[in-house]
């Protein structure tokens, strides 16, 4: 993928960024962290600058729209992991599943497609604002390719390092306890 496409891509995911960047600067060193968030942050807002050709005033609008929207879109995120990791639980071969539980489950998973896609429809609306139609379209395809190669690279990196099982076990305890109504 070309570098520009990577520029743009990289603004809209500003959430990712700051994840990643409080991982690597870890609870107990936030200030690295954050300064990393800020280098993407900057890194990606200069070629969104450059390949959509925005004014500096799109550029200020697009970075609060991807703030504001990221952070809705994490927060849904948050919770399908949740009721997924539940439902697989209910779902288990040879354990009888709770047919209310599964399907509270199931109701939750399609009312957070619901919830997805008006948050989608709400960011693409404000962005109508100050982008043309044009650059909206080729920023959030940017936007959606760069998605998948995060996840392609997640996927890869938990390939390589195969987490240790009590971790493991640790997380979907959480997550049971977190999709629990």
């Amino acid at each position: 993928m070309p570098r520009s496409l990577w520029a743009l891509a990289l603004i809209a995911l500003t959430g990712v960024a700051s994840a990643r960047a409080q991982a690597v600067g870890g609870p107990d060193n936030p200030a690295r962290g954050q300064q990393l968030r800020q280098r993407i942050e900057d890194r990606f807002a200069a070629r969104v600058k450059e390949e959509l050709g925005l004014t500096g005033e799109q550029l200020t609008k697009l970075r609060a729209t991807s703030r504001t929207y990221g952070g809705r879109r994490r927060d849904l995120e948050a919770r399908e992991r949740a009721l997924r990791s539940g439902l697989a639980d209910q779902m288990r071969p040879g354990v009888a599943a709770n047919q209310d539980s599964v399907s509270k489950l199931t109701d939750g998973l399609v009312d957070l497609r619901a919830s997805y896609a008006q948050t989608l429809r709400d960011e693409n609306e404000e962005m109508a604002k100050y982008l043309t139609p044009v650059q909206r379209s080729q920023f959030l395809a940017m936007r959606e390719r760069f998605l998948r190669r995060v996840e392609e690279i997640r996927q890869q990196g938990r390939a390589r390092q195969g987490l240790p099982q009590d971790l493991r076990e640790r997380r979907q305890e959480r997550r049971r306890q977190e999709a629990q109504p």
